[in-house]
């Protein structure tokens, strides 16, 4: 009775270790196959909509501001390091210029994006992440 009791509070403890938590700032894919994942991961953000820049870096990924409803935008970053891709952003809100126009914000307008529940900037780096596949857990940095 106690080993099963011990093994459940166990069980608890990791899954509660791999969920989100508020302020969470990182989603971490783990892959088993690593063929390619430079570019399953880029074809991942095309998939979803992202516009990426060619740094010619295969550890580092660079999305252009993406905008999503006229209302913000959402620049993206992930680092590949052996199995794992670390995915995390930036959003701001959309200005509008003299005419008008809706431009995107100025570098240092943009903040993190935090997990939080309800939020669509954070989902849509959780739909990246399912896009790459493997197991998905969360982090701050």
């Amino acid at each position: 009775m106690k080993i099963a009791l011990l093994t459940i509070i166990c069980a608890c403890l990791l899954l509660k270790s791999y969920s989100q938590k508020s302020l969470d700032t990182r989603v971490v894919v783990t892959v088993s196959d690593t063929t390619n994942l430079y570019e399953k991961t880029r074809l991942a953000f095309v998939n979803s909509g992202f516009m990426v820049v060619d740094n010619r870096r295969q550890d580092t990924l660079t999305m252009y501001p993406y905008n999503i409803k006229s209302t913000g935008y959402i620049t993206a970053f992930a680092s590949i390091n052996n199995n794992q891709v670390v995915i995390w952003g930036f959003l701001g809100n959309a200005n509008n210029n003299l005419l008008g126009i809706t431009v995107a914000p100025t570098k240092n307008q943009y903040q993190k994006i935090y997990y939080y529940k309800g939020d669509k900037y954070w989902k849509k780096l959780v739909s990246v992440a399912n896009l790459i596949g493997g197991t998905i857990s969360y982090g701050k940095m």
